[in-house]
């Protein structure tokens, strides 16, 4: 089958941070390309070095200037429509594709998140107001395509028309536990790991202000590594600028704990990562990482008043974690990529075949 993807961005190491959705779109792309698939990226990045599909340069980079970037996404919007695609058998968005011209040729519509959700947990009336020019979009966008999927029953109910849940998916060649639930490579002292950004609603700076607050004072050799988009400076806090998918998983199956406290989640990839490495999970109760953790039943759900004291409870307490990675390593077989890429095909195909009897 020949596949287009359209994806804004793709992961890249000259970028201070890369997105979920742009690994999601990359992993993708990648699996299937390796199932003999012929899969052409259609982006504004360059092609990353382990690609194993195309790439087509549609648009320059996102601008780094707030206005700039939201007339950028409408300008991406239209080089997209602009493009030929007759050539291919499917066209698979995970961004904004509504002048996307397609005669007879099926598209399917991955939502990673909802628009109304993240303008309800934007910080700034600025990010809000974005969010809410894109989302009229986005509903028109799932009724005009042939499949619409969310990779999480929480952002499926925000669209309609979406009757098909497919989660983003764990490279588990990549994301995998050391033997001994790496006991012989975790680091020698208490370690919560971040990845995320320290500004909006991911809330890296709170986490930092309790690690300074709460848990250093109790724990003065523990430390705290963030994987974000600034460099971070402050005692026992370690930044990692842009780390590879290699370097990530060996940092969280280094790590003691994994903390991301954020607001809103359409999914939360770095908890399925952190799960699948064999690391346990700290989340406070956002609306993925309830469905990720099924309200605790996989790893921690905490308050933001009682962040501070579950991370020290837990990392005074390695019977508990060693539970809560075996429990997590179990949940993470659900988004093992072999399973998603399995769903997709079928989806894909199932797609075509009706498409075609429709014309």
């Amino acid at each position: 089958m020949k596949i287009a993807v359209l994806s804004s961005q793709l992961p890249s190491l000259d970028r201070a941070k890369t997105g979920g959705v742009a690994y999601a779109a990359h992993r993708l792309s990648n699996a299937l390309a390796q199932r003999d698939h012929k899969v052409t990226v259609f982006t504004t990045d360059q092609r990353p070095a382990d690609a194993c599909y195309l790439v087509r340069r549609v648009f320059p980079e996102r601008p780094r200037n707030p206005y700039r970037a939201w007339l950028w996404q409408w300008q991406l919007a239209w080089s997209y429509g602009a493009q030929d695609f007759s050539e291919f058998d499917i066209i698979h968005v995970h961004d904004n594709c509504f002048f996307v011209r397609r005669p007879g040729i099926p598209v399917v519509r991955t939502l990673h998140g909802a628009a109304m959700a993240e303008a309800i947990h934007a910080t700034t009336w600025k990010r809000r107001l974005w969010y809410l020019t894109v989302m009229p979009c986005e509903l028109w966008e799932a009724t005009k395509a042939s499949r619409v999927v969310a990779v999480s029953a929480n952002t499926r109910k925000y669209a309609p028309r979406i009757k098909h849940v497919i989660p983003n998916s764990v490279n588990q060649r990549v994301f995998f536990p050391e033997p001994n639930l790496n006991d012989d490579v975790r680091h020698r002292d208490p370690v919560i790991l971040f990845v995320g950004t320290l500004a909006g609603r991911k809330r890296g700076h709170m986490l930092l202000e309790l690690f300074q607050s709460q848990i250093r004072p109790a724990l003065p050799k523990a430390e705290l590594w963030m994987v974000a988009e600034k460099t971070v400076q402050a005692p026992g806090v370690v930044y990692f600028e842009n780390p590879n998918e290699d370097s990530l998983a060996d940092l969280y199956r280094r790590s003691w704990v994994f903390c991301l406290p954020s607001t809103y989640e359409g999914f939360g990839i770095p908890y399925a990562e952190a799960m699948a490495c064999g690391t346990p999970v700290v989340a406070t109760p956002n609306a993925g990482a309830r469905e990720l953790l099924e309200d605790g039943k996989w790893g921690v759900l905490a308050q933001p008043t009682e962040l501070g004291s579950e991370l020290l409870s837990l990392l005074n307490d390695q019977p508990r974690r060693h539970s809560l990675a075996l429990r997590g390593l179990e949940r993470a077989q659900a988004f093992a990529q072999d399973r998603v890429v399995d769903a997709y095909e079928s989806l894909f195909a199932s797609t075509d075949d009706s498409e075609c009897q429709r014309n």
